[in-house]
């Protein structure tokens, strides 16, 4: 268990090196001075996430999670989510797809742990997409479309899906820690191993599914929670 005191351990250190590259990053430029500064820089990044995330992760498994559940707007709240992938999609000649029917509009749920969720999709879909491939967001829930009343609880289900087809056997351990399938990552983007785990773990405090697919050329993940859904 990391105490208070270690997580402001672990982090002190990462803002000492955030220090010294903002100091060397405004000294004279030399080319192998930048080009180690470019390195101790990702690195710091790398690390800076691996320690956030260990950190988040372990609240998480100790129940120090807190949920604060409000009404989230799909119809805008949604495109914020998708913009930033949009522009990395681009970069990467990929394409992104969303489908968010008419009939979801507001949802209460947890807003930061959505976003989290979402975001590590998303990331996790532009990853292992190689260019010219699709990345597909759809929305799904089980009120009826006409606004009755329906017999089991709410949910909603998130689903991403890219065209990148993954081992059935590597299925099983997508949501360990620190585990990466073996070549599958086009472009050599790396991480911290703790993403789809870390979401698991937000996924499950939310009393929620998560469920890995793949076949036919195309890999999906499914999240599925409880939530209010009603018409705007």
């Amino acid at each position: 268990m990391i105490s208070k005191y270690g997580s402001h351990e672990l982090r002190t250190p990462l803002s000492n090196m955030k220090m010294a590259i903002h100091m060397l990053r405004n000294a004279p430029p030399s080319g192998r001075r930048e080009r180690y500064m470019e390195i101790l820089e990702a690195e710091c990044t790398r690390e800076t996430e691996l320690i956030n995330d260990l950190l988040d992760l372990q609240r998480l498994e100790n129940d120090c999670y807190a949920l604060a559940l409000e009404p989230i707007d799909m119809t805008t709240w949604l495109p914020e989510i998708v913009a930033p992938f949009r522009s990395r999609a681009q970069n990467r000649q990929q394409t992104i797809e969303v489908d968010l029917p008419d009939y979801i509009s507001t949802v209460m749920s947890d807003r930061k742990s959505l976003e989290r969720i979402l975001a590590e999709l998303f990331n996790n879909a532009c990853k292992y997409t190689r260019p010219g491939g699709v990345i597909a967001l759809s929305l799904e829930s089980n009120l009826d479309k006409t606004g009755g009343l329906i017999l089991s609880a709410p949910t909603i289900t998130f689903k991403v899906s890219n065209q990148a087809e993954i081992p059935e056997s590597e299925l099983p351990r997508m949501f360990e820690k620190f585990y990466r399938i073996p070549k599958s990552d086009p472009w050599q983007q790396g991480g911290t191993g703790l993403g789809l785990a870390l979401i698991k773990k937000l996924v499950e405090t939310l009393h929620g599914e998560i469920e890995a697919m793949s076949g036919g050329g195309w890999t999906t993940l499914s999240v599925q929670i409880p939530t209010a859904v009603k018409d705007s």
